[in-house]
């Protein structure tokens, strides 16, 4: 009989993180949950979960040493940056008392959460990104967003100056950044821990909310799947990750490097059936095999699922 694995999963109450879960117990894998806000429903759909500090606090990392001790995961997957900096930093200190930590090395990491870094590295390796404005020579329209950070939080479309002098205050280490209207995709990666990519699906942002992918279609495009192997190989970077772009014209612009699976890899993970046995070979320390493409063409249709909890069972 078949060991069955246990992840260490964080993040457990974003909305999109329920299919993933799914997908992962189907696999004979158990979840053992955790976040950082006691209203997170995947805190109460799974059988083990605890509350933990943000990724920020100086407690959060005791916190998970602890649980390493106490569950003694096969492996770590993590989703908030703050997090995953945190982690990394300390991944021979962690990987020594529990799993494997299924990111990269912490160097790479800081690269990937800092969008300047990430386009100065983009730039180093000719990889095509939105202009990069100052404040003396921004054009409009524009976009305002923090240089850390995923997803719609603190992101602005500036029409003008009187807009632009608002906003600017309002994002803590602002990046100002050319503004691109056309096709948005997420391209969903496997790697390995040499920066090979196992498998790599781009899928269309048909229409989201909140940031999150709520319809999406897989879509083959070599030229973007080249310069993602691209990405993944110099950085070396390693377990699942996505990475965002813009095409407009037939030109493509790439914007962000997020280390985890994205709100909407569930249909990449649909669409290719060899990430999640690669991720258990990878977590078993087993050779994983290459991906031998995906099903092009498949949607993802979403809708809202609730989950009721009795005040006296909320965590603490």
């Amino acid at each position: 009989m078949k060991k069955k694995l246990k992840i260490l999963r964080s993040a457990v109450g974003s909305p999109p993180s329920l299919g993933l879960i799914r997908e992962l117990q189907k696999n004979n894998i158990e979840i053992i949950g955790i976040d950082a806000n006691p209203l997170s429903f995947g805190l109460y759909d799974l059988k083990k979960t605890y509350l933990v500090p943000p990724g920020d606090s100086p407690d959060f990392l005791d916190k998970i040493i602890k649980i390493i001790e106490e569950e003694s995961p096969d492996a770590i997957l993590s989703g908030p940056e703050q997090e995953i900096l945190v982690l990394s930093k300390n991944k021979e200190l962690l990987e020594k008392n529990g799993g494997m930590l299924l990111c990269p090395d912490y160097d790479s990491v800081v690269i990937c959460s800092d969008k300047e870094k990430t386009y100065t590295k983009f730039e180093e390796l000719g990889i095509p990104f939105p202009e990069i404005y100052s404040i003396k020579n921004v054009q409009f329209p524009c976009i305002i967003k923090p240089k850390s950070g995923s997803g719609s939080l603190n992101v602005y479309k500036i029409e003008n100056r009187k807009q632009f002098n608002f906003f600017i205050k309002k994002v803590r280490h602002p990046i100002i950044q050319e503004f691109i209207k056309g096709e948005e995709y997420t391209i969903d990666i496997l790697a390995d821990k040499n920066g090979n990519c196992l498998s790599v699906v781009p899928r269309l942002r048909i229409s989201t909310e909140s940031g999150i992918s709520m319809k999406g279609k897989t879509i083959y495009n070599k030229e973007m799947m080249d310069y993602c192997k691209l990405i993944v190989k110099k950085l070396k970077l390693f377990g699942p990750l996505c990475i965002q772009c813009i095409k407009k014209n037939d030109k493509l612009r790439f914007l962000e490097i997020n280390l985890r699976f994205g709100g909407g890899s569930i249909l990449s993970i649909k669409a290719d059936p060899t990430i999640i046995p690669n991720l258990i070979r990878i977590i078993n320390r087993q050779n994983p095999i290459q991906g031998n493409g995906f099903k092009r063409g498949l949607y993802m249709l979403r809708n809202y699922c609730e989950i009721y909890v009795d005040e006296k069972d909320l965590k603490s």
